[in-house]
């Protein structure tokens, strides 16, 4: 294993440096059809930040994370573990889907809802929704016959996020940081770190000082700084804003995409849009996300679209789930690190995917009220007729499945 990874650097440092001669190179007669050298090599740094330390690692990484799947009953009075069966219960779709939860808690949430969930913190409320092709079953996706499938009919991506967002105080953009961190230090060889480096380098060229990108802390005295990667508000893909008074389209309006301004195709013009809003309490902003998603499908877990190098299992980069997707500014100017101390957050969700969900303790910390939604449903079940909990069934239809149906609704 030491032989391969030096002859695996070799090649994904050369790899590295062909792609991003070739973006320029692709840009520059792009130029002439209207894109933006910015972007071309924005799209090609990403994914070989995101993906070609992941190739490394996976060479050298022997330890699989564990996938949180229990298949023993439990009982009605404790949470002392989780089954497949109790994820139902609480209000989660039985098909695979992204699964999570914000901080603070409210409510376990998924992907593909019928409606957008909220969150409400001290310096921010709004609205949150994940939509996400079933990656999982070609034929499906292929159909188009799921939830907002019309909506995906004839594009690239796997997935798209929104957000709505009303501050509770006026943010400046040149100290507000969006993009993803994770809960703990994973250790990563020193040929991951030189190509991983050399990625993020590429980014910053085109991103400059408003990227910020850290493999962490394992060890040293004090607080540790966390892995994280964060970028500019400009990187969302399209934004709009809502004068106070005025409603708000819904995240879930299928004409949401016409509304406000995108950055493909006028990448500077868009960042001085974006650079020229003011983040205060009274409109209302929403932003959607979905750029780099042809090239991450969370809902297997994989990073995607990469000839020859993926599908990648995301456990390899990430260590495990979750992921938390972030927005915060920092307090102090003499600290250059991202402690947790320093972070005042305006949001925060932690997701995985049902395929592979986290440790218990993990969903238990993101639940709230799903948890009593949970001890309800349990209490409900241990004082219904035996039969009722074992599916009794009269003609193939269970006779007190509208019992647990009524429990179960939210």
């Amino acid at each position: 294993m030491s032989g391969i990874l030096p002859q695996a650097l070799v090649v994904l440092e050369a790899m590295t440096a062909w792609m991003l001669a070739t973006s320029s190179a692709v840009a520059d007669a792009a130029a002439s059809i209207g894109l933006h050298n910015e972007a071309l090599t924005l799209g090609s740094s990403i994914l070989l930040a995101a993906f070609l330390g992941a190739l490394v690692l996976s060479l050298g990484k022997k330890d699989q994370a564990k996938v949180f799947i229990s298949s023993e009953p439990i009982s009605s009075e404790s949470i002392d573990d989780l089954i497949e069966e109790d994820f139902r219960n609480m209000a989660m779709p039985h098909e695979p889907h992204l699964e999570g939860g914000f901080l603070p808690p409210t409510r376990l949430i998924h992907s593909n809802s019928l409606e957008a969930f909220d969150f409400d913190n001290e310096n921010c409320s709004g609205q949150f929704l994940v939509l996400h092709r079933p990656t999982y079953d070609s034929k499906l996706d292929a159909s188009g016959n799921y939830r907002y499938g019309d909506y995906f009919a004839g594009k690239k991506r796997l997935w798209e996020i929104r957000f709505r967002f009303h501050f509770k105080r006026r943010v400046s953009l040149t100290d507000l940081f969006f993009g993803a961190e994770l809960e703990a230090y994973v250790p990563v060889n020193a040929a991951t770190k030189r190509v991983m480096d050399l990625s993020v380098s590429g980014m910053r060229q085109v991103v400059g000082d408003r990227l910020y990108h850290t493999l962490g802390e394992a060890t040293g005295d004090g607080e540790r700084e966390q892995p994280a990667i964060l970028l500019p508000l400009w990187a969302f893909d399209q934004f709009l804003e809502t004068p106070e008074g005025e409603t708000p389209p819904e995240l879930t309006d299928p004409n949401l995409p016409t509304y406000g301004h995108k950055r493909v195709g006028q990448l500077r013009e868009y960042k001085r849009l974006m650079d020229a809003l003011d983040l205060r309490p009274g409109p209302t902003f929403t932003f959607c996300f979905w750029g780099v998603s042809r090239f991450c499908d969370v809902m297997t877990w994989q990073a995607t679209g990469i000839p020859i190098f993926t599908p990648i299992d995301l456990n390899l980069y990430c260590g495990k789930p979750p992921l938390h997707l972030v927005m915060y500014t920092l307090n102090g100017d003499d600290e250059k690190r991202h402690l947790q101390s320093r972070k005042t957050y305006f949001f925060r969700v932690c997701f995985w995917s049902s395929l592979k969900r986290p440790d218990k303790d993990v969903v238990m910390k993101v639940a709230g009220q799903s948890l009593d939604l949970l001890k309800r449903r349990r209490k409900h079940l241990s004082n219904l007729p035996k039969a009722a909990s074992q599916g009794l069934s009269l003609f193939g239809l269970n006779v007190f499945q509208c019992c647990v149906d009524r429990e179960s609704a939210p």
